[in-house]
């Protein structure tokens, strides 16, 4: 599949910005309060929500993501920002290879757990519980506890006349297993100009699965929101 990311790094903000700004925004106004110490956002991709963080916070943002392409994307929005370049800074590799010491009291970490089999969540959580102080508040998006065989349209938008377009199929690939296809089109006066796909190997696991991860962790849940999203405080 060659680098994850390195096709959808061009489309996602495109055709994906809208519906997580707008989730990220309703979240970080129920769960964020006011750190003190440093914020962790795991996944931080294409820096969406990084950025919304650094605007909110007079702390540290620790923006982890270990895919080039949504990285280069991260460091673009934050071009020219003097007042948010001076509180990000961006971790290339995985938090399981960081070892950050408690250096947050909020963590984030959306779209990333699924893409992790079991003995992964584990050392991305005992990596979680590391970077962060003890009390500190996790938002974390589950893993699907179910996935069907199914297909959606991803929004599409016109960009200098040019119609982008998406879509994402699922499958499952077993009793655990899922996978993503995403496929991108740009068409124009009706014409296919080009056209990318990418696919994405994830797993399932259920709710009290997650749950008792997190508490192997040092985690404990004391709250739940959507989409599929829940709040745990280290111990």
């Amino acid at each position: 599949m060659g680098q994850a990311y390195a096709v959808t790094a061009e489309f996602y903000d495109l055709l994906q910005a809208a519906e997580q700004l707008g989730v990220t925004e309703r979240l970080l106004d129920r769960w964020l309060g006011q750190p003190e110490v440093g914020v962790l956002d795991v996944g931080a991709g294409t820096g969406l929500a990084t950025a919304r963080l650094a605007a909110r916070c007079a702390v540290l943002v620790h923006a982890v993501e270990p895919a080039a392409g949504m990285r280069a994307v991260l460091l673009s929005r934050l071009a020219g920002q003097p007042d948010l370049l001076a509180r990000v800074r961006v971790h290339a590799r995985g938090v399981q290879e960081l070892g950050l010491r408690r250096v947050a009291d909020f963590g984030w970490c959306l779209n990333t757990m699924a893409g992790l089999a079991a003995d992964e969540r584990a050392g991305a959580l005992a990596a979680l519980a590391g970077a962060l102080v003890p009390g500190a508040r996790l938002v974390v998006q589950r893993p699907p506890s179910e996935a069907a065989d199914a297909r959606r349209d991803l929004p599409s938008w016109r960009l200098g006349g040019d119609l982008y377009t998406g879509e994402v199929t699922t499958v499952r690939t077993g009793p655990r297993g899922v996978r993503w296809r995403f496929d991108y089109r740009v068409s124009r006066d009706g014409a296919l100009v080009r056209e990318a796909s990418e696919v994405f190997d994830g797993h399932l696991a259920s709710e009290p699965e997650f749950d008792a991860e997190l508490a192997a962790a040092g985690f404990a849940v004391v709250a739940a929101d959507t989409p599929d999203i829940v709040v745990a405080r280290r111990s």
